[in-house]
């Protein structure tokens, strides 16, 4: 085998090997092709190519990375190879993408490694420029690659349709791990976990797991994310101006096609709205992944979550059926909680697979603070501006005065000239994860609040044909079912707290770890810090401030308040923070 490759192994005769997605576009680098040799007669050595090659042109200075999209078939990934008759297969772990990074590297020619193909829908070649702008050129002529050959595309300045404007920044106010677009466009965020500021690391390229367009019959592939891409930091998205309204989730992966993480895109070109409730909440005016908020309209049910988990799942098409929404991509799975699979890891990186467990927790060893409203977690599905509701929210909802609707099967509210409406949106299972309309053919809806504290397996508001309220010991169901989810909007109150912290520095490894604020009313989304000499410092609470040299140094933490509480910092006007 050559060039050597730490991965390559030899199994009954056959050498296991991998053409990377990442690469550099070099001439003659390890990854550009592998060959693989025998003694075909005495004195005598054959090399065979287990690549094609494609070549291609660029002088384009403002270019940062190109990625090639095969649509129907594999183009870099795992393959196996016989010395012996020259036969090669690929493996399951084929990838549809290969990239080609532009830096340190921007002119001239560059080579890209492939499997051998015969591309026969074309593929899709996507340029990402260094101030954010996506370029296409869309190749839809049938090609035939085969390996040990050189396809040279020519130059391609001249073919690259570039946008005029950066991608839109949907995570430049807030990240999260679901944002809302409202029309056709070049979109990017951050890649980072969540709301968190947590990088995603080892990202070698970005892809659709699904697409639903909430209904019986599914969109056609890639047809609401026409591209996703990942660049320096960011993960970009295409959707085109004809994309249907719908939800998506795509994921960064590793260059073995692992999902590090992924984040829902929620394309609604009627925007949501906000209702106040009679709690005083402020709240949106439908369900989570909704794409409509009209009583009776099928497309208000929106998709389903497991308590704590930040991806959706797709719910029931009619309040009377229990048939799922059909999608494109990668199907929804069911899998048993076990060690294994009961864990954070786990559902990160299987964001299409329900964890059930039969009225239990899908979590082998049960967490509380995945998901909570008084400090937005990176694990809420909740797009920016909002977040999982506290239980409070559904105060002064009852099953008098928010009545049964049993032509449009839902319960409807007229409140202050508004609307709520809570469609019988179903559930999926925990003894299975199956969706189901209701309970023993009652339709019904569960909304998921952050925690109750007096008793962590009841979570739910929930609502029949006969009662709402508060989950009861029948209805409250388990972590491990998958209900609807209603985001409560952040709203600030505008009061800010100062507390002036004054501590030492005494060895240059040391470090200053802000304190963390408690109590029943505490309520802060964001602590800013500042310490005199560093401006812009925006970090987390218990976050770690390295300093380059001893000293003394002051620091002033401020709060800001969320949903008009007041948050509670105790007597801390000056106290010392000791390094670690």
């Amino acid at each position: 085998l050559y060039p050597y490759q730490d991965s390559a192994q030899v199994v009954n005769g056959n050498i296991y090997a991998r053409i990377p997605v990442a690469q550099d576009g070099r001439f003659g680098n390890a990854h550009l092709a592998v060959g693989v040799s025998a003694p075909a007669a005495e004195r005598v050595i054959d090399f065979k190519n287990a690549c094609a090659i494609l070549k291609f042109t660029t002088y384009r200075e403002d270019l940062w990375m190109m990625q090639i999209h095969n649509t129907s078939v594999g183009c870099s990934g795992e393959f196996r190879i016989n010395p012996e008759t020259g036969a090669k297969a690929s493996n399951s772990n084929v990838l549809r993408k290969v990239s080609v990074s532009y830096k340190g590297n921007n002119i001239g020619e560059k080579y890209v490694s492939m499997m051998e193909s015969n591309l026969p829908k074309g593929a899709k070649f996507t340029f990402i420029s260094r101030d954010g702008r996506m370029g296409y050129i869309y190749t839809s002529a049938k090609n035939a690659l085969s390996n040990g050959y050189i396809y040279d595309l020519g130059e391609l300045d001249e073919k690259i349709t570039m946008d005029a404007e950066p991608a839109v920044n949907l995570g430049a106010e807030e990240t999260a791990n679901c944002y809302i677009i409202t029309s056709g466009g070049s979109y990017r965020f951050p890649a980072v976990e969540g709301n968190s500021k947590t990088p995603v690391n080892d990202i070698a390229y970005g892809d659709v797991i699904w697409e639903t367009r909430n209904t019986s019959s599914a969109p056609s592939k890639f047809s609401m994310a026409s591209e996703v891409a990942y660049c320096d930091g960011f993960m970009y998205v295409r959707v085109p101006d004809n994309a249907p309204d719908g939800n998506m989730l795509i994921s960064a992966c590793d260059q073995y096609g692992n999902i590090l993480w992924s984040w829902h895109l929620w394309l609604i070109r009627e925007g949501v709205t906000d209702q106040v409730w009679p709690s005083g909440a402020t709240m949106m005016d439908r369900n989570l992944g909704a794409l409509s908020a009209a009583p009776g309209n099928s497309l208000a049910f929106g998709l389903l979550y497991q308590w704590g988990r930040k991806d959706p799942f797709t719910g029931i098409i009619k309040a009377n059926t229990s048939t799922a929404m059909s999608l494109a991509g990668t199907a929804i799975n069911t899998i048993a909680s076990n060690d294994e699979t009961g864990t954070i890891e786990y559902t990160v990186a299987h964001p299409y697979t329900v964890v059930y467990k039969n009225e239990g927790d899908w979590m082998a060893s049960p967490e509380s603070s995945l998901w909570s409203a008084a400090l937005k977690t990176k694990y809420d599905p909740c797009p920016p501006g909002y977040h999982v509701p506290y239980e409070s929210v559904f105060d002064g909802l009852t099953a008098d005065n928010v009545p049964y609707d049993e032509t449009r099967y839902g319960r409807l509210m007229t409140y202050e000239s508004q609307q709520l409406w809570f469609p019988f949106a179903g559930r999926r299972q925990s003894g299975n994860g199956s969706v189901n309309y209701g309970y023993n053919s009652t339709p019904m809806f569960y909304l998921f609040y952050d925690q109750n504290t007096s008793s962590s397996d009841k979570c739910s508001w929930v609502g029949t044909t006969t009662t709402l309220g508060i989950g009861s010991e029948n209805f409250h169901k388990a972590h491990s079912s998958s209900f609807s989810m209603r985001c409560q909007k952040i709203v600030s109150s505008g009061i800010t707290h100062t507390v002036r912290l004054k501590y030492k520095v005494t060895d240059v490894s040391y470090g200053v770890k802000a304190p963390t604020f408690t109590g029943e009313s505490y309520g802060a989304r964001m602590i800013e810090w500042g310490d005199g000499a560093s401006e812009g410092l925006d970090l987390e609470p218990n976050f770690y401030h390295y300093y380059n040299a001893p000293g003394s140094y002051s620091l002033t933490v401020t709060c800001v308040d969320v949903n008009s509480i007041r948050v509670s910092i105790g007597d801390l006007e000056e106290i010392d923070v000791t390094g670690f």
